[in-house]
């Protein structure tokens, strides 16, 4: 069976040490004794030679390759980071766009099954049906929120807000762009967190109910989960990430804890500016304080949403696994695999293999359809409010609550 960490047996030794040292730059982690890290709590996988396998990793990674679910990845023989997003990929897409239940939960397994239906896709030559569609062939839901975005750049440009101007003073190095430098190049991918309901005066009742959009490729997916600091216990107060545009990439959250790290979007390098209030309520005073670069305001997963946001977040971007809303604006419902706490990953619930669902299917996305050279894993978060939706008359000023609103809807 192909997993994370396995390899074929004709890729030589320098070749391993290569994917290594590429992974350590991926990751930005040069301490983990050349093991990757698995979902599960203290999951680790040790590099090993593939056996007992009707495919080899090279012959998956090339179907992957041309049926679009993988189309800028490296044919090497090596079971690493990407290859296992592109295998959930594949996966998800059998399970959500083609109704194949039978595949099971996108577990990154490439067994019996997902190599039947990758057979089944090769004697059809089929290809994932977003194949042909680009930056420059997008769909029409990717180009108005591509609008949209080039509208707010627009707005804040020619009268920044408070906040904005703050950012646009700051000197710091940081990952936070100034408002004139905001990049909206349709070739790179992004992804909008819309930040709903500003005012929260009583801390403890943040809700995961705000929108995120990912543009990829042409495409656009949309998820739920909360731009809103959670719980914290610094006396400086709850850290705000600051509006407008982030840099982040592939990376790991908690680091510090070897045995509950995992995966995350984080900050590229320096740190994203965020500004800190001392009852969740953002004010002149605090907006009259100096900016902080924080390298911990990662976006990750948030289980599936059941509760307030509490300690899913001190100042995270959290987005909930329960479902999103696909390609085609189907909501999928991700509920049968979507753990609703750590110690579920990897574990078996009425024999379903238990992920961070949702959350996995857009980090797979990233990894998966991203391309070949380093900035082309870079993310681009643009946080933006609930009002600037009413830039756009295609896209309009509630659409955030209705994405939201459809998917609550799901049964958890």
């Amino acid at each position: 069976m192909i997993t994370l960490g396995t390899y074929d047996s004709n890729v030589q030794p320098s070749a391993l040490d290569e994917y290594i040292e590429h992974a350590k730059k991926l990751t930005g982690v040069e301490n983990w004794e050349n093991k990757l890290r698995g979902e599960k709590d203290g999951e680790w996988a040790e590099f090993r030679p593939l056996s007992g396998s009707a495919m080899t990793v090279a012959d998956a990674q090339r179907f992957l390759k041309d049926a679009g679910i993988f189309p800028f990845g490296k044919v090497d023989g090596i079971c690493g980071y990407r290859t296992l997003s592109a295998i959930r990929l594949f996966q998800e897409y059998v399970r959500a766009v083609e109704g194949e239940a039978g595949i099971g939960s996108p577990d990154g397994h490439m067994g019996p099954k997902t190599i039947a239906h990758a057979d089944r896709w090769r004697a059809k030559n089929q290809k994932a049906e977003w194949t042909g569609v680009s930056a420059a062939n997008p769909s029409l839901e990717y180009a108005e929120w591509m609008s949209l975005l080039r509208k707010v750049k627009e707005k804040y440009v020619a009268a920044p807000n408070a906040m904005l101007r703050k950012v646009n003073e700051d000197t710091q190095p940081s990952d936070t762009i100034k408002v004139s430098n905001w990049d909206f190049d349709p070739n790179k991918i992004h992804l909008i967190g819309v930040r709903r309901n500003e005012a929260r005066p009583v801390p403890g009742e943040q809700k995961f109910d705000d929108a995120f959009v990912l543009l990829i490729r042409g495409l656009a997916f949309k998820f739920y989960g909360s731009t809103d600091p959670g719980d914290s216990e610094n006396p400086e107060g709850f850290p705000f990430l600051t509006q407008g545009q982030h840099l982040y990439r592939f990376g790991w959250h908690k680091i510090g804890d070897l045995n509950r790290v995992f995966q995350a979007l984080k900050p590229l390098n320096r740190g994203v500016l965020v500004v800190r209030s001392r009852d969740m309520v953002l004010t002149d005073a605090d907006l009259a304080k100096k900016l902080e670069p924080n390298n911990t305001i990662n976006i990750h997963w948030g289980g599936e949403g059941l509760f307030n946001v509490g300690k899913w977040s001190v100042g995270c971007q959290v987005i909930v696994g329960l479902g999103y809303i696909d390609h085609n604006d189907e909501v999928v419902n991700c509920s049968e695999y979507a753990a609703t706490k750590y110690d579920q990953l990897g574990t078996k619930n009425n024999g379903v293999y238990q992920t961070k669902g949702a959350y996995n299917v857009l980090t797979d996305l990233v990894a998966a359809l991203s391309g070949a050279d380093q900035d082309d894993n870079v993310v681009r978060y643009m946080l933006i409010y609930e009002r600037d939706l009413a830039l756009s008359p295609e896209i309009g000023a509630g659409k955030a609550e209705e994405i939201v609103t459809r998917l609550q809807a799901l049964p958890a």
